[in-house]
């Protein structure tokens, strides 16, 4: 005897399948979601862990450049500047600074040497576990009648 499926049990089992099917559906859905997110979370980690590297080293270069300026200016407006090199202590935000004078020889257009004048050299530092991990340098020329150089 063959057992014949009545339309009625055919529909039920239909039912049952697509509920399976979409079960499926659903828990694939739910991964895919889920990788997805996985990815987003990953690339906004990266992008605030560059952002975060990117405003340390701002911060860390305007100090550096903050020191410079002012080792600049405390070595340009001292009455007598004579040549040399100056070091500066560490100052309290971890900066070092260096400055080194010396006779300029500087000649206009009409090649005519312009006398007294100084070149001023300065550098300034940030040293991470001995190694200079931010440096700028700034070189200005100084016009210094009352140099004991000359």
């Amino acid at each position: 005897m063959t057992s014949m499926h009545s339309p009625l049990s055919n529909s039920k089992h239909a039912r049952l399948t697509a509920r399976h099917a979409r079960g499926g559906f659903v828990l694939l859905e739910v991964v895919l979601a889920l990788g997805l997110f996985s990815l987003v979370a990953v690339g906004m980690t990266r992008a605030l862990n560059q952002i975060a590297q990117t405003s340390k080293l701002g911060r860390m270069e305007a100090r550096v450049l903050r020191v410079l300026e002012s080792v600049l200016a405390e070595t340009i407006h001292q009455p007598e500047i004579e040549p040399g090199a100056f070091n500066f202590d560490k100052r309290d935000d971890g900066v070092e600074a260096r400055v080194e004078i010396s006779k300029a020889s500087l000649i206009t257009q009409d090649q005519t040497e312009l006398d007294r004048m100084l070149r001023v050299h300065a550098e300034a530092w940030i040293e991470d576990a001995g190694d200079r991990v931010m440096e700028r340098t700034l070189e200005t020329y100084v016009y210094a009648p009352n140099s004991p150089a000359f």
